[in-house]
């Protein structure tokens, strides 16, 4: 007897195969079977009758590292049909910490009431391991967090004996069950890496048979050189890359996605390995402090706040984030200002602002953009966040149109209550999966649905090295989503973002029922999956 058999529906087994009428049978934590219109008994049948049964998604691109250690049930990813999420993004983990990174993550993780009592990869895991989640968790290692524990967060190069204890924490984290190296080289101390030592690390990474996902160096003005970055990268350590939330900000920027596309592709063509994951919105979103020009965020929190606080060196940001460059992207426009919307403030008197763009601020304050931009940096600690709608819909529709791309969605696993629940979010952490089946399948056709679950479910798995999941099939996990395709759709919104999304029906990971008529069950069946190593 089977636990589960899921009959009725039509199976889209995630390969990009057509949807066939077959019946799912599940035992245990595994798919025991896939059946034409099977009468075999189960302690349990679920009438998917109308409904599109198809594997768990798979979030290749997800921030909840430490989200999920404050939301174990990860209401608003598993609500959207994510079984696994992939964190460590943007040179950004959980760990390995030590010094500066181990500091700036005790800062960050107090806002989310989380008590940071780990320092290596291995322990961070057991540390997810024994809480359990809802979904499950697998991890990349940070650039940006290896060079910090090194080097702290000073713009220098490490010396030859720093790098190698900075590849010994990239080599013992891949051991511990890392799946490959990240980076975000917008962002302070990361920016400050040069393309030697990205090399470097991804060359250990690469030894252990992990590959590379980048938040390239600029995502505008210097977007073209960026991906060409990231390409030498993969050709010069011999590592598979993977070019994070793809696409080209700023109108002026627009349609050069083709471009790298093209580049991507001539480099695949020779036998570099470069890929990219997308999500399905013309706004971006993180922390705004990462306006400001490089030299200016350098030496971590209190060093930025002193330079905002000294008239002359507070002078110079105000004039160089009004000023085009073609090393690093500045806000240059009054359009620009309109298109950050500032959300999360921490401080009492600046929430009135919520989900307000910078140049409606200014006007009700009567000041400059540029210096509501640098105060609210400052009077909120750089712990406020804002959406950057700065993106064309050609462009999404291009990037999520190509059969290189994955889809991400660059979120946290979030809630409408608790601390995540105060302020307003990007609505890609409640919507990004029914989104894509709702905005590019059903009513754009950008997709097929075949082809848009395969870029959710067994693609991603490939790139990331997920052998046992992605697929409906015999023997794999059983990471199953029921959902009806009339009717899945985002909900969530940038003026109402805690929205969980509509038509999903059901939710299993791991054989466990975790979203039940829409209804999350409180399941915690998610496991935490550690790469295994192959040496090259």
């Amino acid at each position: 007897m089977h636990s589960i058999i899921i009959q009725g529906g039509t199976l889209v087994d995630g390969s990009g195969a057509p949807g066939r009428k077959l019946d799912l049978a599940i035992d245990g934590a595994k798919i025991g079977g896939i059946y034409d219109r099977s009468d075999g008994k189960a302690a349990l049948t679920i009438d998917a009758t109308g409904m599109i049964v198809c594997p768990g998604f798979i979030d290749i691109h997800s921030h909840s590292d430490i989200y999920l250690l404050g939301n174990p049930l990860a209401q608003s990813k598993i609500h959207q049909g994510v079984t696994t999420e992939l964190v460590g993004n943007c040179g950004g983990s959980a760990a390995p910490i030590l010094g500066s990174a181990r500091i700036a993550l005790k800062e960050f993780a107090q806002d989310l009431f989380v008590d940071v009592n780990w320092s290596s990869m291995d322990e961070y895991l057991l540390r997810l391991a024994n809480l359990r989640t809802s979904v499950n968790v697998a991890t990349l290692v940070g650039a940006e967090t290896i060079r910090r524990s090194i080097l702290g967060d000073a713009d220098i190069q490490p010396s030859a004996d720093q790098l190698d204890k900075m590849k010994r924490l990239v080599a013992d984290s891949m051991l511990e069950g890392a799946y490959g190296l990240s980076s975000g080289l917008i962002y302070a101390p990361g920016c400050y890496a040069k393309t030697e030592e990205l090399v470097a690390l991804a060359s250990v990474a690469a030894s252990f048979g992990g590959f590379y996902a980048s938040h390239i160096r600029g995502e505008g003005t210097t977007l073209i050189p960026a991906v060409a970055e990231a390409i030498r990268i993969g050709r010069e350590a011999g590592i598979r890359v993977e070019i994070s939330h793809h696409k080209a900000c700023g109108n002026s920027n627009w349609g050069k996605v083709s471009q790298t596309i093209d580049m991507i592709k001539r480099a695949r063509a020779v036998g570099v390995d470069v890929s990219f994951d997308v999500y399905p919105y013309t706004a971006s979103s993180t922390t705004l402090d990462a306006i400001m020009p490089p030299w200016a965020r350098e030496g971590g929190r209190k060093e930025v706040l002193a330079r905002l606080m000294n008239p002359e060196s507070r002078s110079r940001i105000a004039k160089e984030l009004e000023t085009k460059s073609d090393s690093w992207e500045a806000i240059a426009s009054e359009t620009d200002w309109d298109s950050i919307v500032l959300v999360d403030f921490k401080t009492p008197e600046n929430k009135r602002f919520e989900n307000t763009s910078i140049l409606q601020i200014a006007k009700a304050l009567g000041k400059p953009p540029v210096d509501v931009a640098l105060d609210m940096i400052a009077q909120e600690e750089m712990r406020v966040s804002a959406i950057f709608h700065e993106m064309s819909e050609d462009d999404v529709m291009t990037v999520i149109g190509d059969p290189l791309s994955v889809i991400g969605s660059d979120g946290c696993a979030e809630a409408p209550y608790g601390p995540e629940g105060e302020s307003a979010t990007h609505p890609r952490a409640y919507g990004t999966f029914p989104r894509v089946l709702r905005r590019y399948v059903r009513e754009k056709k950008v997709l097929g649905l075949e082809d848009a679950i395969r870029k959710m479910t067994s693609q991603p798995a490939e790139r990331i090295g997920l052998a046992d999941r992605g697929l409906l099939a015999k023997g794999m996990a059983a990471d199953v989503v029921v959902f009806d395709p009339d009717k899945i759709a985002d909900m969530a919104t940038f003026e109402d973002s805690h929205r969980y999304p509509e038509g999903i029906s059901f939710v299993l990971v791991n054989g466990s029922i975790t979203i039940e008529n829409g209804e999350h069950t409180t399941e915690r069946a998610g496991q935490v999956l550690r790469h295994k190593p192959s040496i090259a």
